[in-house]
């Protein structure tokens, strides 16, 4: 009874280890719920119901411009604090301010809805984002409160309920033969709400503490707003690069084509939520270190991600393969797939390196600005693909040249404070990228042996790095696992 009860404890543990594995263990199970997601639901829903089902995912994926950044704010104002220093009062305040804000922007958007002509799935699918919409952004201000105080496990246990929680749910699906978006949309959302319902639990100190002051909560959620609405319009810059490209899909392909490119982007998400899991538990161990040590933080973690991130391309064969004998319909999206699989690379870059150091030193203008840019740069690339030839394939190239640009700004503005040499590994990557792009396009399958040997010759080129890096994690790796047999 204990051991389950401790799943609801306010306790902070010590160091970043075991909240990793918090983070590994609950993201490691939604990872595979998110697996089963994406090769169940569009083998079960068929190719129309599939494509409402990601019109649902997408457009509910910016539900959180409703909260203004004041989560963004909260998260950047209470980074590195203890969860006893908290004002208990002014939060349980402030969390009702923002709750009431967000029934009168779910209504204004109702309204607006009603009145737009929208009819048919369309307006059904639009219904239920708004209801998302309402529990989603309550729940994920109370989870960047834990995240914020360092209770990162709390925040990784909800993810884990709100992703594992759906699997039986998709099972009785299948079972009682059940084909429809909508039912599949209702369990996601059911779900959503356990896990806000384990956060509220949580936060029950919070919740029983007198209430304090409306207005001076609401000057605070002012406050708030303005410090983090930067990194709300830099996170959802960063989310339209993508999302820009489906919604031109959607309104100028069709519904079926939008489904398809929208299976590939479904397949490398979760992999990139399942690694930003990092930079979440990095945050505050991070802030809470001295210029020094964030400069050798920052150098170790360029480094791994530098020599290993690409070696996720040779997992593009065997998984078409699979996913081709599995789903033969989506044959094409598998096809783009080799052509977006190098954004998952960029964008953990960046999530886990770039945006974590610029937030930490309060940098989020210029975190937004280049964020901004690169999602202006692809629009235009974007609209020239799509509206000009109506090419799916080269909107998806344009993708991954915008996050390239980006992956060389944030290394210039990051050399200019810790004075590591970019260019040089920038190259790199984007040959190596380029390489799996076109032999992903033309040999399919076969792509495996010039990426092998394009990843073999990188390494040989990157042994100075590499190699003392792959000891270093070995030795580190061994130590964890003898400590854990010591004390286990």
């Amino acid at each position: 009874m204990g051991d389950i009860l401790s799943i609801f404890s306010t306790k902070e543990n010590a160091g970043l280890t075991k909240n990793l594995a918090y983070a590994a263990t609950a993201q490691g199970m939604g990872f595979v719920s998110s697996i089963v997601m994406s090769l169940v639901i569009p083998k079960v829903l068929g190719l129309e119901n599939y494509a409402y089902w990601q019109m649902f995912t997408l457009y509910s994926s910016y539900t959180g411009f409703a909260a203004l950044g004041v989560n963004d704010g909260i998260y950047l104002r209470l980074g590195g604090m203890r969860y006893g220093e908290l004002d208990k009062s002014g939060l349980k305040a402030q969390l009702s301010v923002i709750g009431i804000s967000q029934v009168t922007v779910g209504a204004l958007c109702l309204a607006t809805l009603l009145a737009s002509g929208i009819s048919g799935d369309r307006l059904l699918v639009f219904l239920v984002v708004i209801v998302y919409g309402l529990l989603a952004n309550n729940f994920v201000c109370l989870g960047y409160v834990f995240q914020s105080v360092n209770l990162t496990q709390v925040s990784s246990l909800a993810s884990f309920f709100n992703k594992v929680l759906f699997l039986p749910l998709l099972a009785s699906f299948i079972v009682l033969d059940i084909d429809s978006y909508i039912s599949v949309v209702v369990a996601f959302i059911l779900c959503q709400l356990v896990a806000f319902a384990y956060l509220l639990v949580c936060a029950r100190d919070v919740i029983r503490a007198r209430c304090g002051s409306l207005s001076k909560a609401a000057r605070t959620c002012a406050a708030d707003v303005r410090a983090g609405a930067k990194v709300m319009v830099a996170y959802y810059a960063d989310s339209l690069v993508v999302g820009f490209t489906r919604m031109l899909t959607d309104w100028h392909l069709g519904l079926a084509v939008f489904g398809k490119l929208s299976f590939s982007f479904s397949l490398i998400n979760f992999a990139l939520n399942f690694i930003g899991q990092f930079a979440m538990v990095a945050f505050p161990v991070l802030k809470r270190l001295g210029e020094e040590g964030k400069r050798e933080k920052y150098l170790e973690i360029r480094s791994v991600l530098h020599c290993f991130l690409p070696a996720v391309y040779l997992g593009y064969a065997p998984v078409l393969l699979i996913l081709g004998w599995w789903l033969p319909e989506y044959r094409e999206s598998l096809a783009y797939l080799g052509l977006v699989l190098p954004v998952c690379v960029y964008s953990c870059k960046a999530n886990i390196l770039f945006s974590t150091y610029l937030k930490m030193s309060r940098d989020e203008g210029l975190l937004c600005a280049v964020n901004v840019a690169t999602m202006v740069a692809n629009a235009a690339l974007s609209a020239t693909a799509i509206l000009g030839t109506g090419s799916v394939g080269a909107a998806s190239v344009g993708i991954v040249a915008s996050l390239a640009a980006r992956d060389f700004a944030f290394e210039r503005i990051m050399a200019g404070r810790y004075g590591e040499p970019y260019v040089r590994d920038c190259v790199l990557e984007a040959v190596i990228s380029a390489v799996f792009m076109a032999a992903s396009w033309f040999l399919a399958a076969w792509s495996v042996l010039p990426v092998a040997a394009a990843l073999a010759a990188f390494w040989w080129v990157e042994r100075g790095q590499a190699a003392p890096l792959a000891r270093g994690l070995a030795v580190r790796l061994r130590r964890e696992r003898g400590s854990e047999q010591q004390y286990g």
